[in-house]
């Protein structure tokens, strides 16, 4: 985030909790040594970038699989380093700026000198033709004197040379020293040479305008590709401003890939007029799931088919977004609860104030129960808790009127209430003139229902010193981990039927069965579920 100190902006950045003992820091700032803004925030996204590797890597030092691990001194390394990059930067930008200011002194220079020297021709031209002009006049007041001009043709001789040396000079203070340019008009010895035209550089397009030429040009892509590079373009823009072609080199690259793998999934599919370090900042902190090695490789191969066209045009010298590499095996660093976390987090008390302890216990207890989403729990109508074949259901389902709706079509499901949530008194939150089942939760102007529970459950778990790698979607692993593990007759399609997933087996007659699993089985495979440490206690 950026930050006016005085008259220079500074880049501050949190240090998430789990590493401040690291760094011995609870926030980074870095001065950026300016106090244009524009010029800041370009800084400050290359800084984001920067510090979110680095927070990334901090969080491989328990890592035992690393044949050398990370220590704390390489850290402080990195972060220095950070400092040193962020230096050279501004001190070659004042480097260029400085002879930049000379080349326009020295350019300013030189044309005022070029207009002295055309003034000084004129002058000396100009004096001459006066000259000549005042003899021609003396003379002929003298032979006018004498007698000498008694012969009428003579006379008018020589008036007419008077009259067309005068029209010359006349001329000459109209036009003034632009007149040194007209061949002739003054002696070769005062004459300015005429500079050589210096050929002109095309001018290099904006990205905006660079894709127009591009996609306008190929009319072999598909729409569909025309419109996923034009999203991909807007988000480049969004991030650096809509600089030239010329100005996107292989650093700008590597930046916009750091911020990419930075960014929340669900980013893509809001309103992206949403600022990119907020959103950084959020994925950062609430434990978000970023976007995958394979999104990150889309967008990059969307711009290197973009450039390959602008370099066939000779729009473009080279292709800074080829030649990149991607962990396409990577994922985020979850995993399910173990029975030691688990009892950590029942004996732990909840600390927010904003939602109760019983709302608290009652959203996780359902999530390990059942393996919903936090969206899905948190959009839980009283009507959509209804007997199905005689059995207590979650009917999850599409609200249109509230503008939500399960996140994949296997989303709209029948999920069994377990046992254990009915003796806990899970249907005890229904409440008359209520419209939610946990009616405690807000629903904000912006993003979706849940978000406060997901912040605050994110600071509790953290405050209590559970790993990074655990998070309140972690429960949807747990169940679906316990429920695969089992031996006993549970069948791979209940499994997927009760959590929503797409069938992994995509045969007719596979979807066809998954959609008439009855009641019953659902049942049984949620009851499957068992915690011996997970005690969280509802105070109503």
């Amino acid at each position: 985030m950026l930050a006016l100190v005085g008259t220079h902006y500074h880049f501050r950045r949190v240090v998430p909790v789990a590493l401040r003992p690291l760094f011995g820091k609870t926030e980074f700032w870095i001065s950026l040594k300016t106090g244009n803004k524009s010029e800041a925030r370009l800084s400050a996204m290359a800084l984001h970038a920067q510090t979110s590797a680095l927070f990334r890597t901090a969080r491989t030092m328990t890592d035992s699989a690393q044949d050398k691990p990370i220590t704390k001194d390489d850290l402080l390394a990195l972060y220095e380093d950070i400092i040193k990059r962020q230096e050279e930067v501004i001190e070659t930008t004042d480097r260029n700026a400085a002879e930049q200011l000379k080349i326009e002194r020295y350019t300013a220079s030189m044309t005022r000198y070029e207009d002295l020297l055309k003034t000084r021709a004129f002058l000396t031209y100009s004096t001459d033709a006066l000259e000549r002009l005042n003899q021609h006049i003396i003379t002929l007041r003298q032979d006018m004197i004498t007698g000498k001009m008694q012969d009428k043709a003579s006379l008018a001789s020589k008036t007419e040379e008077i009259e067309r040396l005068h029209d010359t000079l006349v001329k000459l203070f109209q036009t003034g020293p632009a007149l040194s340019q007209a061949p002739g008009a003054v002696p070769p010895s005062h004459q300015l040479a005429s500079p050589s035209p210096t050929p002109t550089a095309p001018t290099s397009p904006r990205l905006t305008e660079a894709l127009q030429i591009a996609l306008l040009a190929d009319t072999q892509k598909s729409d569909a590709t025309k419109k996923e590079t034009g999203r991909t373009v807007a988000l480049l823009v969004q991030a650096f401003g809509d600089k030239t072609v010329k100005e996107i080199t292989g650093r700008v690259a590597g930046e916009f890939r750091d911020l990419l793998f930075s960014l929340p999934t669900s980013y893509a599919k809001g309103k992206q007029e949403l600022d990119l370090n907020a959103e950084v900042e959020r994925a950062q902190e609430f434990d978000l799931p970023t976007l995958s090695g394979k999104s990150v490789k889309n967008h990059f191969m969307r711009l290197s088919a973009l450039w390959n066209q602008l370099i066939r045009r000779e729009i473009a010298e080279k292709n800074p977004w080829s030649n990149w590499d991607f962990d396409l095996t990577k994922r985020n660093p979850r995993r399910a609860w173990t029975d030691n976390e688990l009892a950590l987090l029942s004996s732990s008390a909840w600390t927010c104030s904003t939602i109760s302890q019983a709302t608290f216990a009652g959203i996780t207890l359902v999530a390990a129960y059942s393996g919903m989403r936090l969206g899905e729990i948190s959009n839980l109508r009283n009507e959509d808790i209804q007997e199905v074949d005689g059995i207590p259901c979650f009917l999850i389902r599409p609200h249109p009127e509230d503008k939500w709706t399960p996140k994949t079509e296997a989303g709209t499901r029948n999920v069994p209430i377990h046992s254990a949530l009915l003796d806990w008194g899970i249907l005890d939150f229904r409440k008359d003139g209520e419209k939610f089942l946990f009616s405690e939760l807000k629903t904000p102007q912006t993003g979706p229902r849940g978000t406060d529970f997901g912040r605050n459950f994110s600071k509790f778990k953290t405050t209590i010193g559970l790993p990074a790698a655990i998070t309140f979607h972690s429960f949807r692993h747990t169940v679906s981990t316990r429920l695969r593990n089992q031996a006993g007759d549970l069948r791979e399609l209940w499994i997927d039927a009760l959590l929503g997933h797409e069938s992994s087996h995509k045969s007719q007659g596979a979807t066809t069965y998954l959609s008439g699993i009855i009641t019953e089985n659902l049942k049984q495979t949620v009851e499957t579920v068992r915690y011996p440490t997970l005690y969280l206690r509802q105070i109503l």
